[in-house]
Order: structure tokens, then C-alpha cells, then sequence
């Protein structure tokens, strides 16, 4: 079972593996990561996954932590018999890990995240799915103007798009011939303004959007021809307004 916390700035998620952490527990391991939680405030975003590996035979804990950041993601583990010194241990070293990293910030990167994230905030309204100029384009039917507002997004995703088909070699081997990347970016689109009304609204747009990656690819990749037709027609429509100013 996962479990999941909120701590200040810092989204936190715990997997035991082949254990149980009891709540008790789970509060006290939560308290080591305070210090942790006050030094990755500045960042815009700032995701920690935690795995708590328990080896029966030698009754030792492995933990390991992938803290991802908006311009690079830091790892780190340790191990010991007893839970709390080896998560301790780990909590330290990851911390140095992040002292070190605002040292030497990949600053474009970290720019790009803030727009995004003051994109998250100014297109999409959690709190009222039903709300915002997506939601507003949604509802009338009108593809031309979702797009426009989601512009901000065009070039991350569009590299996002390109990263994500080279995990797969076969997929990559036909970009150009029967996989154009900007079919692939219009599928996501589509696919977002279709799915709008039934997105999650307890995560980030940007990550929402990221998340469509994968099964546009594959439907791209089954019905190759079909899909590139939708896409050619999806940029006719959103071409068709400015042409006719």
C-alpha cells in the first residue's frame, strides 16, 4: 500500500515492499523530512517518491529516494537494520544532494517550470473544473480556442513528445515516414479536449497533459493512417480563424 502526504512544498509518496509501516510510524518518518521540505521551497514543484524495501533473510531496510525537481531529478539511498537510522541517513544525504543542486540550478529549465506552473494556475481551476477559458472552450465545442489558450504549453510539450517516442525504438525508427511528431502532438491535444471534463482535478495541467503522451502514441502507432487524417483535420480547423482575419 502507498501513502501519500502534503509537507509544505514537498508532495510525498511511500511504498513499503514487503513490510508494513504502521501510522505511528509514518508520522515519525514524515517529521525527518521537515529540513528536507524547507530547502526545496524555492523550487516550483518538488515530488518525492519513497521506497521502503524490508529483506526478510537478512532483516535489513533498504530506502530509496527519487526526489524530482523541475530541472533534475536526485536519487539517493541507504540501508540498516533498523528503518529510522537508514531513512535518517538517506534524508541527509538527499538534502546534501539538494544544497549542492541550488548551487548550480539549470536555470532555464527551472524558468520554463515557472511559466508552467503560473500557466497551471492561470488556465486551470482545480477547485472548479467547470471554470476557465479550457473549460469555457470545452463546453462550446470549439477546438480553435482550447488550443489557443493551452499556447504557453506548445513548446514544452512538443519537446516532451520528441523525448517520450525515443523509449520506444520502433516508434522512433518510423518518425518521418509514418510517424510525424506533429501528429503526435496534435493527438495529444485532441485527446485532452476531449477527455477535459473527466481530467483529474487534483493534479498540475502539465502533468495531465504528459500523461496523454503515452496512449496517443499507441493509438498513433495502431491506426497510423486514421490518425493522421483527425490531426491534418484538428490544424485545418485551428488555421481556419486566423486565416479568415
Amino acid at each position: 500500500m502507498q501513502y501519500s502526504a502534503d509537507l509544505d512544498h514537498l508532495q510525498v509518496a511511500i511504498q513499503p515492499v514487503e513490510c508494513d509501516i504502521p501510522a505511528e510510524e509514518r508520522t515519525r518518518l514524515q517529521t525527518f523530512l521537515a529540513p528536507l521540505g524547507g530547502a526545496v521551497n524555492d523550487f516550483p514543484t518538488a515530488d518525492l517518491g519513497i521506497k521502503v524495501i524490508h529483506h526478510p533473510r537478512s532483516q535489513v531496510y533498504h530506502v530509496e529516494f527519487k526526489l524530482k525537481l523541475p530541472d533534475q531529478t536526485l536519487f539517493t539511498g541507504e540501508e540498516d537494520a533498523y528503518l529510522d537510522a537508514a531513512f535518517q541517513r538517506g534524508v541527509r544525504k538527499l538534502l546534501r544532494k539538494v544544497e549542492t543542486h541550488k548551487e548550480h540550478p539549470n536555470r532555464s529549465a527551472l524558468e520554463a517550470a515557472e511559466r508552467r506552473a503560473d500557466l497551471d494556475r492561470d488556465v486551470v481551476a482545480p477547485e472548479d473544473p467547470a471554470a476557465g477559458p479550457l473549460a469555457e472552450a470545452v463546453q462550446r465545442g470549439d477546438y480553435w480556442a482550447f488550443r489557443t489558450a493551452l499556447a504557453g504549453y506548445e513548446e514544452w510539450l512538443r519537446k516532451r513528445v520528441g523525448r517520450w517516442v525515443q523509449r520506444y525504438p520502433d516508434a522512433e525508427a518510423q518518425v518521418g515516414r509514418k510517424l510525424l511528431l506533429g501528429d503526435l502532438l496534435e493527438e495529444v491535444y485532441l485527446n485532452a479536449f476531449e477527455r477535459f471534463r473527466q481530467r483529474p482535478t487534483d493534479v498540475r495541467l502539465s502533468e495531465w497533459l504528459d500523461h496523454l503522451i503515452d496512449p496517443s502514441l499507441k493509438t498513433l502507432l495502431r491506426h497510423p493512417d486514421e490518425e493522421h487524417e483527425n490531426a491534418s483535420l484538428a490544424r485545418t480547423v485551428r488555421q481556419a480563424p486566423l486565416e479568415q482575419k
